[in-house]
């Protein structure tokens, strides 16, 4: 169960929250803060009796102007966006990390190299393209588009290297 907390910026009113959560012995599972008046949480699902009390006691909370039901939190609905984005580019895409392991494919890409939905197993980017150093790629100080030519299975393609950091808030990778 997710629910949108609309609120005043106050201090400790996260806290009431949560306090009253572990009152009513709701398990949270995740809770999504943001700077402009809205906290999402994620629980289990509860029974409607003690459901419907829980949504007016965190009415009454000091500076929580309305409380609904979501369907997903923020985090989810955005995943879900982007991997449905994902899935409906006809090219394979992949994902690697700083060591060259794979962290993302796309159906494309699975057709490609004849992996199964089911396959989890983790990958390397020399699993699936043993002709190119990446490794050499990755400890370049600068990184650029590149393109460069490749043959899969018999088949030769133009392979784009987009180099994304992905960073947190301070512009660490």
């Amino acid at each position: 169960m997710r629910l949108e907390v609309t609120c005043e910026d106050r201090i400790g009113l996260t806290r009431e929250l949560l306090d009253l959560l572990v009152l009513k012995n709701i398990d949270l599972r995740g809770i999504e803060i943001f700077p402009i008046g809205l906290i999402y949480l994620n629980f289990s699902q509860i029974d409607f009796d003690i459901f419907q009390p829980l949504m007016a006691e965190i009415r009454r909370i000091n500076g929580v102007i309305d409380v609904r039901t979501v369907a997903f939190m923020p985090s989810e609905q955005e995943h879900r966006a982007i991997w449905t984005l994902l899935e409906s580019v006809p090219v394979p895409v992949f994902s690697i990390d700083t060591k060259g392991k794979v962290k993302l494919l796309n159906p494309a890409t699975r057709l490609l190299f004849g992996l199964s939905p089911d396959d989890h197993s983790e990958k390397t980017f020399n699993q699936f393209i043993p002709n190119f150093n990446i490794h050499r790629f990755l400890e370049q100080k600068e990184h650029f588009i590149q393109m460069v030519p490749i043959t899969v299975k018999k088949q030769n393609f133009e392979m784009e290297i987009v180099p994304i950091k992905l960073t947190d808030d301070n512009q660490y990778n």
